[in-house]
């Protein structure tokens, strides 16, 4: 019963199992080389396959075949053709599929056709002026002999479209694109440039509705972004990922995955340090104790190089060495007999390492002989535009270098001329012709630089005051009362005490004269809580008999605004400080240990310190220092005279278009300031409180903005010398 169910369950999982998707293994790979530069690739197979389906690259040149349901037994994953336009071959088996990718120079149609258990990849065959970018086979039936004609992709269709873009998350953290396509047919040009993916479909339909970009930062894998849109009928597909990565495409019917896979920093090492160096036309070569002169002179004859072989090249050797450059194949050579190789246009020299070292050290001491005794001769060298005397040091510092590396002393002499700006050199010819190349580079116009500084400082002030003057007196019979303000009543008899107001004592009055009903002998007010330079009041004053009552309500309220505007301008050298200030120096007296005074000075001005930087692209680098001091004499006194410096100072370095204009610092300050004066007790009171109460409020804001427009005037210059 358990046989009969296993025998149901794999008839039942053959029937829904695909043809393409059934298992096939890749026995061999062979190599041949066609009239007209092409290349054909047999691929072997235990059993019949289907014609592949692939697609090409520009950059690098490939073509990419996959073959469902494949598995590879060459046990090899590279393999090096060096034959027509083919470079090599790589195999890689991915889940259920296995890819072929070829290599190429440059890229070229190819076209595919199945022969029974083979399978046939023609490489450079095509019509002239087809599509090399895309070509695709046809699909020939599994029992068919006859090779099915290549058919190249056009670009004619209006049907064909992206009718879905996906993102999966694999199991080894890969990110895969999937897109939808609507013809299986469809084939993408993809290319990497600048860190992202790029795919371009042809004549292809985009919806509107795919027309966005999609963030799948959160699926944890190497891609970030993938966006698509469309221009001109090409519809375009970028991945951007991040970090480094390795990405695979594949294609399954109407299905085209992307698949970016992370990498660690140890395989792109490793990658980096098995790149292959050798670019030399590849040959074969397979002898068995041949002499070397003879494998020398057969690599000369394959390259059309001169040949020259020292008389102590001798020995045998035997090699041999398939599809393999042959600079390689010297290189493998030479090192085996310890021999080396010197290239001097189209002459190859070779001969023992030794020998050609000695030859080369001994040529080097017959130059230093020859500088040596080399004569001096004297010179005279004009400087236009820089300091002789920096180009002179300059020279002398890497000649004395070489010197001093060579372990030879330093012939000759270097002087410099300060009023005429010129070099009296005397030295070989060799070392006077290095000097005139050295000032010819050198001793060129500085271009020069225009910098503009504008600096505002705005400010606000805002005050408000609010408060009360009152007092009175009060004669009742033998009681006597009145305000009091910090004064006691005055003893007019001389007698010491204070009566009512018939007697010798009166009251204590005011001279000020405020509010109304008020004179000169108006009682001093027990509530002095009045606005000091007010701009506005109201008195009101109560007279009788036995009462006298002064009331006075002031307010004040200012507003203010200022803005300083300065512009200090400033010219200098590419690379030179340049510093402009203006202001003025604070004089105080100083007093000395021994007790004289004497006279010192504290600066407060307005100053621009700037080292300019012309880039390449006619942009500038600028190291500012921006101060705008100003003296403050309000505390002077407590300070033994010496007044502080209120500072502003600003310090930058930044890169700027030429004529540009760009804010390198800004300050803001707010000052806000609420005071209350009261009586206690009294000045709490709802409503009867306003009467022993005074309030202030100040509002006070600043700031300061610095702009700074570099311009280069080296166009001006030229246009005014012409």
């Amino acid at each position: 019963m358990n046989s009969k169910l296993s025998r149901l369950a794999l008839s039942m999982l053959a029937a829904l199992i695909a043809p393409e998707v059934l298992a096939a293994n890749l026995q061999g790979l062979d190599v041949a080389a066609l009239p007209g530069n092409r290349v054909e690739l047999k691929l072997s197979f235990d059993e019949p396959v289907p014609v592949p389906r692939g697609y090409t690259i520009e950059q690098p040149a490939r073509i990419a075949l996959d073959l469902p349901g494949v598995s590879s037994k060459l046990g090899a994953k590279n393999k090096e053709l060096g034959v027509g336009n083919a470079r090599s071959v790589t195999v890689v088996e991915v889940k259920d599929r296995t890819r072929l990718i070829v290599n190429l120079a440059t890229l070229v149609p190819y076209s595919t056709r199945a022969e029974g258990n083979n399978l046939y990849v023609v490489v450079g065959e095509g019509a002239i002026g087809a599509p090399v970018p895309q070509p695709v086979a046809v699909q020939a039936p599994v029992s068919s002999k006859a090779p099915a004609a290549p058919v190249s992709k056009t670009f004619a269709p209006a049907g064909k479209a992206i009718s879905g873009i996906d993102f999966q998350r694999g199991d080894q953290g890969e990110g895969n694109v999937v897109i939808a396509l609507s013809d299986p047919t469809v084939s993408p040009n993809i290319q990497e440039q600048g860190g992202k993916i790029r795919l371009d479909f042809a004549n292809t339909q985009l919806p509107e509705s795919l027309r966005v970009r999609l963030d799948v930062k959160d699926f944890a894998t190497p891609v970030q972004f993938v966006s698509a849109s469309t221009q001109g009928g090409q519809t375009s597909i970028n991945i951007e990922p991040t970090g480094f990565y390795d990405y695979l495409a594949y294609q399954t019917d109407n299905k085209l995955t992307i698949s970016i896979k992370p990498l660690a920093k140890e395989e792109v090492e490793q990658r980096k340090s098995d790149r292959f160096t050798y670019s030399g036309e590849k040959l074969s070569l397979n002898f068995q104790d041949i002499d070397v002169r003879s494998v020398l002179q057969l690599i000369a004859d394959f390259t059309d190089l001169n040949l020259v072989a020292s008389d102590t090249v001798q020995g045998s050797i035997t090699l041999r060495l398939q599809n393999v450059p042959w600079d390689q194949a010297l290189d493998l050579v030479l090192k085996t007999k310890g021999l080396d190789k010197r290239q001097i246009g189209n002459v190859l020299l070779v001969a023992p390492a030794d020998e050609i070292a000695a030859r080369e050290r001994q040529e080097l001491e017959s130059q230093k002989q020859i500088a040596e005794l080399a004569p001096l001769r004297r010179d005279l060298i004009q400087v236009n535009y820089a300091k002789a005397s920096d180009i002179a040091k300059l020279f002398q510092s890497v000649t004395s270098s070489e010197a001093g590396a060579a372990s030879t002393p330093e012939r000759g002499s270097i002087t410099v001329d300060d009023r005429t700006n010129n070099i009296i050199a005397y030295q070989t010819q060799e070392r006077l012709d290095e000097l005139r190349r050295i000032v010819t580079q050198l001793d060129i116009p500085v271009r020069q630089v225009m910098i503009e500084a504008r600096i505002v400082e705005a400010n606000v002030d805002y005050d408000k005051a609010l408060g009360v003057r009152w007092g009175g007196a009060l004669n009742k019979g033998n009681w006597t009362g009145y305000g009091q303000n910090g004064n006691i009543g005055i003893d007019e008899g001389g007698t010491g005490g204070c009566g009512p107001f018939a007697g010798g004592c009166t009251l204590p009055t005011s001279s000020s004269g405020s509010g109304a009903g008020s004179d000169s002998s108006s009682p001093v007010p027990f509530v002095d809580l009045g606005v000091s330079n007010s701009t506005s009041g109201i008195g009101i004053g109560f007279i009788t008999n036995n009462v006298i009552l002064d009331l006075q309500l002031s307010a004040m309220e200012a507003t203010g605004n200022g803005e300083i505007v300065s512009q200090p301008k400033v010219v200098t050298s590419d690379k030179e400080t340049a510093r402009i200030l203006k202001g003025a120096e604070v004089p105080y007296q100083e007093a000395s240990s021994s007790g004289a005074t004497s006279t010192s000075f504290k600066e407060a001005a307005l100053s621009l310190e700037v080292t300019p930087q012309i880039t390449p692209d006619n942009r500038v680098i600028m190291e500012v220092k921006v101060n705008k001091d100003a003296p403050d004499f309000t505390n002077a006194e407590a300070s033994n005279g010496v007044p502080a410096i209120n500072k502003n100072e600003v310090n930058a370095k930044v890169l700027v278009s030429d004529g540009e204009t760009i804010v390198i610092g800004g300050v803001f300050s707010n000052t806000q300031t609420k005071s209350t004066e009261k009586v206690p007790f009294l000045g709490d009171l709802p409503y009867l409180g306003r009467l022993f109460r005074r309030d202030a409020v100040q509002d006070s804001k600043s700031e300061l903005l610095v702009f700074l427009t570099p311009r280069i005037m080296n166009n001006q210059a030229i246009a005014v010398g012409r």
